[in-house]
């Protein structure tokens, strides 16, 4: 059946068709002037932006009056174009918009004039948009797409350097090339920092980047089957441990351990070693242990189960102590250390009388047979604490 619509739609798509090349040049300076990334060749050149424009007038009026188009391959591939080129994609959109524009004022003017029914119009103007709503979408499919890639690319690239640099496998020549694919400075100080997963492949720190960015601490990171990985470059002027010991307390689920302050990229892996040590001081009241600010929890961890050895030989007879009778000495006298020897303050700490941790206190003495008042056997006695809350598997 004879479509008469159908006829000057697609007489109307063939005329647009015809000015291809006067609307491409419009569409070109019109776009030029409007999004600033598209004002100098510097990312895309006039004569690419032509072109594309060239493609998309094709495929929205070739079409017209007839099956309208139903992918864009083309519109697909210029989204990787802009993608690659570095073409922000709100540019991208804001560069369609104005072809949308242009296109509707010009398919408009024959309506407006006369030429053209305004059924045929109204068609036309269906399909248009049909079309560009297509290519639109096609090309932001394939600027996703290609921007996916670059930074899967990208995260392999580092997840390959982490790798290297906390292995020892850089030499002099890449430790510049790594620190700019880390986007980390190339000078210290830095601290590597070992964080116990919760289970096999979940971090243990989730978007700790963007938390450390306030202090100035730049970081690259890696996951681990057991731990999750970071290099971390502290400013140079204030490189405050204690800033970023607070601020991984607040994003942590388990343990951290945080390693001396270094200054060359290429020791990283004797960083992580002593991260690791601090990793395995840590326990559930202090779940950040820094290597150079708690030497007890360092020694304690350094080599576990001497450690236990040590801490048996110390403790000695209190071992045979029922359990609460045992946590309750143990308890009195880490309250006592953190109080600095005081029996009041720690009283306070316990709930209890002064005179009650005073007794605590003699009992542990007699039970371990060492003295609190001689420096070598409180320094052993306190060691042995230290290791006891860090081994859950110590007491009997």
């Amino acid at each position: 059946m004879p479509d008469p619509v159908g006829a000057q739609v697609a007489l109307l798509g063939a005329r647009m068709l015809e000015r291809a090349g006067e609307l491409a040049d419009e569409m070109v300076e019109q776009i030029r002037a409007a999004v600033p990334v598209y004002r100098s060749d510097a990312v895309i050149t006039a004569a690419e932006l032509r072109r594309t424009c060239l493609e998309n007038i094709d495929f929205v009026f070739r079409p017209m009056g007839h099956a309208p188009a139903r992918t864009s391959p083309e519109s697909r591939d210029n989204g990787r174009r802009r993608a690659k080129a570095g073409v922000p994609l709100t540019s991208v959109m804001e560069a369609y918009r104005v072809s949308a524009r242009l296109l509707w004022e010009r398919l408009a003017e024959p309506t407006a004039t006369g030429e053209v029914a305004p059924e045929a119009a109204l068609r036309a103007a269906s399909e248009m948009w049909l079309v560009l709503d297509i290519f639109t979408q096609e090309m932001a499919d394939g600027y996703r797409e290609e921007i996916t890639s670059q930074t899967l690319t990208r995260e392999a690239e580092r997840s390959a350097v982490m790798e290297a640099l906390l292995e020892g496998r850089l030499d002099d020549t890449d430790v510049y090339e790594a620190a700019d694919i880390l986007r980390l400075p190339a000078q210290g100080p830095y601290v590597v920092i070992a964080a116990q997963v919760p289970e096999v492949a979940r971090h243990a720190l989730p978007r700790i980047q963007d938390a450390l960015q306030p202090l100035g601490v730049a970081s690259a990171w890696r996951l681990l089957h057991d731990a999750e990985v970071g290099i971390a470059r502290l400013p140079a002027a204030r490189p405050r441990i204690k800033d970023l010991a607070d601020a991984l307390e607040n994003a942590a689920k388990g343990s951290v351990g945080i390693s001396p302050l270094y200054h060359d990229l290429r020791t990283s892996t004797d960083a992580l070693k002593l991260a690791r040590i601090a990793l395995r001081g840590a326990y559930d009241g202090q779940r950040v242990t820094v290597f150079e600010r708690d030497p007890l929890a360092i020694a304690a961890a350094s080599s576990p189960q001497i450690m236990r050895t040590v801490a048996r030989t110390i403790l000695g007879p209190l071992h045979q102590a029922p359990e609460p009778d045992r946590a309750l000495l143990l308890d009195t006298f880490g309250a006592w250390l953190d109080a600095d020897g005081s029996a009041d303050r720690a009283a306070t700490a316990l709930f209890c009388h002064p005179n009650t941790v005073r007794h605590r206190l003699r009992r542990l003495q007699d039970q371990t047979g060492r003295t609190l008042s001689r420096p070598r056997e409180l320094a052993e006695l306190t060691l042995a604490f230290e290791i006891d809350r860090r081994t859950p598997d110590l007491a009997p």
